[in-house]
Parts: structure tokens; sequence; C-alpha cells
């Protein structure tokens, strides 16, 4: 069972502090959120942000969510497809949840005028800021998602960063940290499962200032695999106090980086990196890579201070394709190769898909076998338990013939007739 209580909402030396108690299976302790001074976070705001929380870490474990805080009517009527979805993309992960939650009977009235959206610095949260400029009123960052809190030598850059960009763009920045992930770990993993209900947390934090949150897309619509952050998944987390928009699935990574590539904020302040290695961007990742990659191709790369200013063929023949989202990353900077006349970057990552193709094709002729394998094991056995039951039969069989043998030699059969009738009275 999955129990959150004690929800509160306090001041202190740095700003606002949310918090709550939780206890799982495997875990218990204080989940907080740290945010910054003025910020405008309410009770119901913190119970519809530890409600999502709960329910992932709920059908990632025993399938039971206990709270004692009223959550959102709407966002609890909407939890239900959101668990629906996510367990038919992970079935044998996941377990439908029963909650013992109350509901509110009305939320406060939304802030439907103002918008934050989220913001790590890199191509699809430029993307988001850039297209809708004009209707985004705050950033918000929180350090312990992406990087881990430890990493105070990554943290410094990276805030000095967001400020930059928060100053260049005229928006404020809501800069917190948080240790929620430690817990969401438990339920699965962070990219495929947790992230976009860990970000749809912090706009509930935010409910009191903004009525809607933009958390820019991954992915394009026509990429149909799961992924934690996803259009048929983030609007379910909205409340009626806050509206959740998954922004930018109609565009590629690669069309979004051609319009980051012309963006003088983005110029300097571009960060893809999760490799925390005390670099901005490390270079030599693959997120590092493939984004050296478009902005080569589109001729823009020389003007981004946070990469080098060439990206060598060796690099990209080491990229690694490890599923189906990396792949669809690779495939779109192939495309834009193609489309550019790169041959050798086209050849380089040609040779990337096509090795990656050859792998998934012998992995599921494995799997094959080794589900035909499964099927044919259990037949194996019921054979073999027939053919010694016929075995034993037979034996006995053997045994009973010569025994009838051997009792015709001590007596001729017409003796053993007259005995049997004898016997019978026949």
């Amino acid at each position: 069972m999955v129990n959150i209580r004690s929800v509160a909402v306090a001041d202190n030396d740095e700003g606002v502090y949310v918090s709550a108690q939780i206890t799982m299976p495997g875990a218990e302790g204080e989940a907080w959120i740290q945010l910054p001074p003025e910020t405008e976070t309410d009770s119901e705001g913190a119970a519809d942000a530890f409600f999502i929380i709960g329910l992932i870490l709920a059908i990632g474990s025993d399938g039971v969510l206990e709270m004692d805080d009223a959550v959102s009517r709407r966002l609890i009527y909407n939890s239900q497809a959101a668990q629906d979805i996510l367990r038919t993309w992970y079935p044998k992960q996941l377990v439908a949840a029963r909650l013992d939650v109350p509901q509110r009977p009305e939320d406060k009235t939304p802030r439907l005028d103002r918008t934050v959206s989220c913001f790590t610095g890199g191509v699809d949260s430029f993307d988001t800021l850039i297209r809708n400029e004009s209707d985004i009123d705050a950033l918000v960052y929180m350090h312990g998602f992406d990087i881990p809190l430890s990493r105070t030598d990554v943290r410094e850059p990276t805030s000095a960063h967001l400020r930059e960009v928060a100053s260049f763009t005229g928006k404020q920045l809501i800069e917190g940290s948080t240790n929620i992930r430690r817990f969401l770990n438990r339920a699965g993993k962070w990219p495929t499962l947790t992230h976009g209900a860990a970000l749809s947390s912090i706009g509930h934090l935010l409910s009191g200032q903004f009525g809607r949150q933009m958390i820019p897309a991954s992915h394009t619509y026509s990429d149909t695999f799961a992924w934690g952050s996803h259009p048929l998944l983030d609007h379910l987390w909205s409340s009626n106090r806050l509206s959740i928009v998954h922004d930018g699935a109609g565009s590629t990574r690669v069309d979004k980086t051609k319009r980051v590539a012309k963006y003088p904020a983005a110029k300097e302040h571009l960060r893809v990196c999760w490799q925390n290695t005390g670099k901005y961007n490390c270079g030599v990742c693959d997120k590092c890579v493939r984004t050296m990659v478009a902005l080569s191709l589109s001729g823009d790369l020389p003007e981004f201070k946070t990469f080098d200013s060439e990206i060598s063929t060796d690099a990209i023949r080491n990229l690694k394709i490890s599923g189906m989202n990396s792949l669809s990353f690779v495939q779109e900077n192939l495309d834009f190769a193609r489309e550019q006349g790169a041959t050798e970057i086209e050849a380089a990552l040609n040779a990337l898909v096509a090795d990656f193709e050859a792998r998934r094709k012998t992995k599921n002729a494995s799997g094959s076998v080794a589900a035909l394998e499964r099927k044919i094991a259990p037949l194996e056995r019921r054979l073999a338990r027939v053919e010694t039951n016929m075995k034993a039969t037979k034996t006995r069989a053997v045994a009973a013939e010569k025994s009838v043998k051997s009792l015709q030699k001590l007596l001729p059969i017409r003796t053993w007739t007259k005995i049997s009738n004898a016997r019978y009275g026949k």
C-alpha cells in the first residue's frame, strides 16, 4: 500500500517548502519540493501534486493508494484513463490502483490568463518557448529531475544559463529542487514511465499562479511507442484548476532544431546532455552527437557556443541505438542528411540503422524460437509421461503372459477348466 499523509506547505529560508510523508513497499520517508520565494502554492495544489506521484507509485507497486487530503474530482476521474494507458503499455510491470482518496466538492477558480512552461534548455523546451513566446509567462526547472541533487558542480552552471535565458526572454524563472524522483524510481524508469507525471505534479504546485502548464513533446504524433510524457497521457493529469498541454508533437526533432538554430538565446545556452560529466554539454553522448549532427547539417553548429564547432564521422559511427526512442531521432537525422546531400553522414547513420534493424530481427527470431520452445516443452513432458505409462503397461502385460504360461505348464488346460467350473458352481 502507498500511503501519503501530512501534506504541508510552509515558508522557510529558501522560499516555499512543500512536503508529504510517503510510506510504500520498500521505502518510507519525506518527499519534498523546494520552490523559490513568493511562489503561490496552496494545500489544494499540493494535494493534487502528491496524488499524481502516489498514483504512479501505487500502479508500480501493490495497487493501493491512500490519502487523507482531498483531491480534484476531475483529476481523480482522469486518473483512471491515465493508468489504463500506462498499464496497456506495461502490462507485466504495472497493476490497477484502488484509490482510497477523498474528492474536493469544487476547486478554486483557475488562473486561465497565465501559462508556465517546463524548461531544461534543450531543443524541445526551446522550441516550445520560441513558438509560444507571447503566451508563456514563466519557465520552470526542477533540480533533482535530470540532474541529481548531489551534482552541485553541474547545477551551478545550469542555473546560470537558465537565468540568462529568462533575462533574455523577459520570462519569470521558477527554479526549484526536489527529491521525488527518489520515490518514483521505485515505480519504473524515468524516461519511459515517470517523468511526465513528475513534471505535471510541479505544475499543480504552481496552479495558484498559472492556469496552464506546457510540457514540451519529446516525439511526434507518428511515434506511437510508450513514453513517460505522451500526447495520449499528459492532458489527463489536468484538474479544474490546471490545464496541461503536451506541446510540439507536430514537429520532428530535426524541424525543432532548425528553428532553435536561428534563436539567439539557444546559440548561447542550448543544453541537451544527460551524462552530468561536469560539462554543460559533454559533446560525446548520444544526445549531444545527434544534436550536433542536426546543427551541422543545417550549417549552424559553429554558432553554438555550448558545443564544439565540428562533429566527426567517427563520433557518428559510435552512436548507440538502444531502442525505438533513439532510433526515431537517428532516422530523422538520416532523412535530413539525404535531403542535404551529406553522403558521409548519411552512410554512417544508415549503417547504424541497418545494424539496429538486423539486431532487432535476430532478437525477434530468437524470441519466436524461445516462445515456440516454451509451447513445445509441456507437450514433450506429456509425451514422455505417456511413453513411460506405455512401457509400464507393456511390462505388466509381459509379466502376466509369463505367469499364464507358467501355470499352463503345471496342469493341462482341461484340468484348469474343471477346477474353475467346480469353484464357480458350473
